[in-house]
């Protein structure tokens, strides 16, 4: 990623967190990154939501898509650029993998004790 795309992601994952606090969201619902296009025309938003499950997961996802219009919107009146990133949102599952890796490792390691 360039200098440039990283701010872009910076200013976006700025401005869409302080719009989902507006929307009052059911669960604890945080974004964990924010990639965008060289092009700038595209960003993908990382969520993360607290209880994770898949339920609330698609519960998040769906009102986030309900608003997406907004939340487009907010992006367009704060950045003054003149391509301003569609976003998209998807569930960021990297903690609970790391979660997992570290059980598998903490398992191994107590099963080497045990021998």
């Amino acid at each position: 990623m360039s200098i440039r795309t990283d701010k872009v992601s910076s200013v976006v994952q700025r401005i869409l967190g302080e719009e989902m606090l507006q929307l009052e969201l059911p669960f604890l619902t945080t974004i964990t990154k924010v990639e965008v296009t060289p092009d700038l025309k595209h960003g993908k938003v990382w969520i993360s939501v607290m209880p994770a499950g898949e339920e609330n997961e698609a519960k998040i996802l769906n009102i986030l898509k309900h608003n997406l219009y907004d939340l487009q919107g907010a992006l367009i009146k704060s950045m003054e650029m003149k391509i301003i990133p569609r976003v998209r949102f998807e569930i960021d599952h990297a903690e609970e993998f790391t979660a997992h890796i570290n059980d598998l490792i903490r398992h191994a390691h107590d099963d080497e004790e045990t021998k």
